[in-house]
């Protein structure tokens, strides 16, 4: 088995990135965010998480978290 599948930071990274693009979900089910706003957010949360993973570290998908709340803040 690869070393990164058996690094924990790799998972607890994806796990962020699930949480993230389930974030995103409920903006758009809600109707708080329109196509621009979800647009942006993947733009964001899909290249950061696997950044993460390339690297094998959690913070690029806890920095895209961030950066999907203050989106979230910016509609509100």
């Amino acid at each position: 088995m690869s070393s990164r599948l058996r690094n924990q930071e790799v998972w607890f990274g994806l796990l962020l990135g699930a949480l993230g693009g389930l974030y995103v979900w409920s903006m758009a089910a809600s109707g708080l965010a329109e196509l621009p706003h979800i647009l942006a957010a993947l733009t964001v949360l899909i290249p950061l998480t696997m950044f993460g993973v390339v690297l094998r570290s959690a913070w690029p998908s806890t920095v895209a978290l961030v950066i999907l709340f203050i989106i979230d803040m910016s509609l509100s």
